[in-house]
């Protein structure tokens, strides 16, 4: 049996520190990178550390993905959490969310004009410019946008969960494969 509270506990602070690194990486390239790490390494790290809290405790594949999914669950909650308070108090507290809208409308319009390519080369050039302007007006309004980034964001943490599962999961394997050559020797 896994013991989820202690297991909780190895979570935590790496998913503070993820979160951590998350706003920082707003602003560094470096803290980017030290997430990435901490993305690709947080299964394992847990594992290990619960290990060292549990040395008897049975551990496999089944178990390193279940632990390796709950840390990425975690890690999305707390860097969405941080990266949410940041947004708000930049949006409302600073007022520095310029940029950031900027660059999302130019990635809007090239997503809309390509598009807008793609539908006339299937359906044709036929479609009236009253359409067109509908059209654009619906896709650059703050609910399309919006929708737009909480999708994102939504794919990215699915991806996120998934790689830890996996990568949990055959951290688990590993475990379990180190304890049966140890129980050979």
């Amino acid at each position: 049996m896994v013991e989820w509270t202690v297991v909780l506990r190895c979570v935590a602070p790496l998913a503070v520190v993820t979160a951590v690194l998350a706003v920082a990486a707003l602003v560094s390239a470096g803290a980017s990178f030290l997430l990435v790490l901490c993305v690709l390494s947080g299964a394992g790290v847990v594992l290990g550390l619960y290990r060292a809290r549990r040395p008897l405790a049975r551990i496999d594949g089944r178990v390193g993905l279940r632990v390796g999914m709950l840390t990425g669950i975690a890690m999305i909650a707390a860097m969405g959490v941080a990266l949410a308070i940041t947004g708000v108090v930049e949006r409302f507290g600073v007022h520095g969310m310029a940029g950031f809208d900027d660059q999302l409308t130019k990635e809007m319009v090239q997503s809309q004009q390509l598009g807008m390519k793609m539908a006339e080369q299937v359906i044709g050039p036929g479609q009236d410019a009253q359409m067109k302007q509908k059209e654009a007006e619906y896709a650059t309004s703050p609910e399309v946008r919006a929708a737009d980034v909480i999708f994102g964001l939504f794919v990215r943490g699915a991806a996120i969960v998934a790689i830890m599962s996996a990568l949990g999961a055959f951290s688990g394997a590993l475990q379990m494969r180190r304890r049966a050559l140890r129980g050979r020797n």
